[in-house]
């Protein structure tokens, strides 16, 4: 590998020990932050990673109006647990709040799955004429998102740059992380 003056050698800092974590009880200071990792194992094995940039499923955290007038529906009542339509996602209920038959606010009852920031729903019920923005956040990735090397020998880069390890699948040992 050639090297040139203006640029760092291949890994320049942050090199540190890899603890893989199990899926299900990744956080956010379990991340690697984009690095690359080298196996120290002496035989060869699984490596479980999650890729950099991969995200989890979303996670409902509120609703907002559209912005248009009418939004709010007609016909219909205070309510629990009204189903909703539309989306990219499905299972979404929520309680109501309305005025004189227009749904003022609604707040989550069940968050369902597969719901994507700036989805719109639609509230069941009423006029079934509600309509409103779904404000959803990324979680952690999860097993889902992982990717398994095998036959991963001692002395050997992954090829890919990753932000967590998992312990799911992973039995190659002696782990380094750098950037």
């Amino acid at each position: 590998m050639g090297q040139f003056g203006n640029q760092p050698d291949f890994i320049t800092n942050d090199i540190q020990t890899v603890t893989p974590v199990l899926a299900a009880n990744l956080t956010a200071a379990d991340s690697l932050n984009g690095s690359i990792i080298y196996v120290g194992t002496s035989a060869p094995g699984n490596l479980q990673v999650i890729p950099v940039g991969a995200v989890g499923p979303s996670k409902v955290r509120g609703f907002s109006s559209p912005g248009y007038t009418g939004s709010g529906g007609t016909g219909y009542v205070n309510a629990v647990a009204v189903a909703t339509t539309g989306g990219s996602g499905a299972g979404l209920t929520v309680d109501t709040t309305t005025l004189n038959g227009v749904v003022e606010t609604i707040v989550g009852n069940s968050a369902g799955t597969g719901y994507l920031n700036g989805d719109l729903i639609t509230i069941t019920g009423g006029g079934a004429n509600a309509v409103f923005r779904v404000e959803a956040t990324s979680t952690l990735p999860t097993a889902a998102q992982a990717i398994t090397f095998t036959n991963v020998v001692q002395g050997e880069w992954l090829p890919v740059v990753v932000d967590y390890v998992l312990s799911d699948a992973t039995t190659v040992t002696n782990l380094i992380a750098g950037k």
